[in-house]
Formats: structure tokens, sequence, C-alpha cells
């Protein structure tokens, strides 16, 4: 069994819950979008991370997205959000989402967030000052590790893999 991790990351965080879950699913392989291109044909699962940005998923994920619409559709799919605003996570796939993908798909889950102020540029810096100011002592902005071991454990379980890390 063949996986690609594809992914989007602007500050590190989708990266580092892909190569979370790569460490643990073997013949993984993983690319950043931006830097590489796969041809997903060759693989038996896609699995697709990308951060959430003021309510939208990464656009070269969702050009990816619509640009293999159909080969999405016939494969076994798994997609995972980034995000410091967990409560919107359904809500974030169904704004970002062809309904087709979520539908024909195993899993898809956040995995939570890092809101890292020396990691944002520009206007995004400047926003997650705002935001860090306004949640501070209200809420715990972190990757959500249990999120991620079940995600793991719902591919297993479909793909019968029994000897994951």
């Amino acid at each position: 069994m063949k996986i690609l991790i594809i992914y989007a990351s602007k500050t590190g965080t989708t990266e580092k819950c892909a190569k979370m879950i790569s460490t643990k699913l073997k013949d993984t392989t993983i690319i950043n979008i931006y830097t590489q291109n796969q041809d997903i044909n060759q693989y038996d699962w896609i699995l697709v991370g990308t951060p959430i940005r003021m309510g939208m998923i990464d656009r070269k994920i969702k050009s990816f997205l619509m640009n293999n619409l159909e080969c999405l559709k016939t494969k076994k799919t798994a997609y995972f959000i980034c995000c410091g605003f967990n409560e919107n996570w359904k809500r974030y796939y169904e704004q970002n989402f062809p309904k087709v993908l979520l539908d024909s798909a195993i899993t898809y889950d956040t995995f939570g967030g890092e809101m890292d102020i020396q990691k944002q540029k520009g206007i995004d810096k400047w926003i997650t000052k705002i935001v860090s100011k306004n949640i501070k002592g209200t809420k715990e902005i972190k990757i959500l590790n249990e999120n991620i071991d079940e995600f793991i454990k719902r591919i297993a379980q479909v793909s019968k893999i029994e000897d994951i890390e």
C-alpha cells in the first residue's frame, strides 16, 4: 500500500503534522505542494493537509483538489486541517472542500494549530498579535495529538495495517 501525504504549510504546523503521520504509517511519500509535484495515480492513499487562514484553505491545495477531483473520488482519501479555532473545523470543511470529496473520504479532521508570532510575516504577524491578545487566558491553541493518533488509526483499520508505530 502506497500513501502520498501532500500538504501546504505557511509556518510549519501542517508540515509538522504531516511528518507525524508519515513516521507512523509505512511506505509514505510526503511532499510540500509548493516545492514538489507528484503523480497521484501511483498511490493507493492520498492524504491532504492544509492550514486554515481566515477561514480558507491554502490556495494551492484548493487548486489541487479541483484539478484532481475525478481521481481523488476513486482513491482512498483522508484530509486534515490545521487551525487555531477548532470549534469551527466542520464549517471550514463545508466551506472549502467539495462535498463529493468529503462524502467519499475515509476520514477528515482537525489537528489543531500553533500560534507562533515569530513565524509570521507581514499582515499575518499583525493579525496574530491581535488575535493572541484577545484569546490570552481563554483558550489554549495547540496541536491535537489525540486527533492525529485517531486519524492514523482510522487509516490503519481501513487498510488493515497492524504494525503502525
